[in-house]
């Protein structure tokens, strides 16, 4: 069956497909991307290993126009540059990946293909991380975000809102930046012109609460200090993340878990990742930047939806809760949904029918 291997261009499939498109003109390309994509929605399962192949290389050259997507560095990947596609690319793209997913496995060639190879799982994953990065939102500025999502818990989790720090004082900010010799991305700048974290700890954002500038430091030095010299804490193995990396910014915090912002050089700069107390780091689950992340928060409070698998409610003391979608309660009280800005904007301003 030719060359089979876990990237989304790691086979024979797919440089024939990128062959293919080199061979027409730099117009015509975005047409063959789209068609590929197309062919996997329109055709009947069970489909063949060549048209799921080359519907995931080419939701994957649409992801690496996206934010957070990885660029083609692969000797399968085009030869030629294929020029910006269509922004409506990426829902078809996304929906084609959906479908690959549920179906592609029915194919008996690919079920023939994963019975010989214990890669299976592994290009599984890499097919939902491209979907992952197709449904990332364009961040809006981090001060916009921001104000949503002030303007939310205002008027639905006064609670919360009543926890966020006022903005941190940049004299701080910039003692701290000197210290941990590591300058904050302009988007944690922004944020923490907005809040400098919270007053005590809360469930205001789907994964660890924001620190403030001090919280940042300490959990930094503390992380620094553990690691050492300890190449086993302090270097990567393979292709894992060491336990702590000095560039790490860890915006985010509880219990030890962090989540950090990855300063070191590089493509990956300014992304968010995850480091536990008992484990290594890992950015594969992670977002492209704190824009990006704070855009994803201010989407679901406004208009529905979850980030990570999880979604906002509230609770009876009025506070903002994020959890797994169907819970009814917390710690014995109830657990209410989250209502959407969008939809109460709606009923607000339509006009009863007569």
């Amino acid at each position: 069956m030719g060359t089979w291997d876990i990237g989304p261009f790691n086979s024979d499939t797919t440089s024939d497909f990128h062959a293919s498109v080199a061979e027409v003109a730099e117009a015509d390309r975005p047409g063959l991307v789209r068609d590929a994509l197309v062919r996997v929605l329109d055709a009947d399962a069970p489909f063949g290993q060549h048209m799921v192949v080359e519907a995931v290389a080419a939701a994957a050259l649409v992801a690496a126009q996206h934010a957070g997507g990885r660029p083609v560095t692969s000797p399968y990947g085009p030869d030629l540059p294929v020029p910006t596609l269509p922004a409506g690319l990426r829902e078809i793209a996304a929906l084609a990946l959906d479908r690959v997913e549920a179906k592609a496995f029915e194919a008996s060639e690919l079920r023939e293909l994963s019975a010989e190879t214990d890669r299976c799982p592994h290009w599984l994953r890499s097919v939902q991380l491209l979907r992952r990065v197709l449904t990332f939102p364009t961040p809006q500025p981090v001060s916009h975000s921001w104000a949503r999502i002030d303007s939310w818990m205002q008027r639905h989790a006064p609670a919360s809102y009543a926890l966020l720090a006022p903005p941190a004082d940049a004299v701080e900010v910039e003692a701290a930046q000197e210290t941990m010799g590591v300058r904050f991305p302009a988007d944690l700048l922004d944020s923490l012109a907005c809040h400098n974290g919270l007053t005590k700890w809360a469930n205001v954002v789907p994964d660890q609460p924001p620190m403030s500038v001090a919280g940042i430091l300490d959990h930094w030095r503390m992380c620094v200090e553990i690691a050492g010299d300890d190449s086993d804490l302090s270097e990567p193995h393979g292709d894992e993340e060491p336990w702590w990396h000095p560039q790490w910014i860890p915006w985010a915090q509880s219990d030890g878990d962090s989540q950090i912002i990855d300063m070191r050089e590089g493509p990956g700069q300014g992304r968010l990742g995850s480091t536990a107390h008992d484990g290594r780091a890992y950015f594969d689950d992670g977002w492209p930047s704190l824009a990006v992340y704070l855009t994803a928060v201010a989407d679901a409070l406004d208009n529905g939806g979850n980030v990570d698998g999880v979604t906002p409610y509230l609770t009876t003391e009025g506070a903002l809760w994020w959890t797994s979608s169907g819970r009814t309660d917390l710690n014995g009280s109830p657990l209410t949904r989250a209502p959407r800005t969008e939809t109460e904007t709606e009923t607000e301003t339509t006009p009863p029918h007569p």
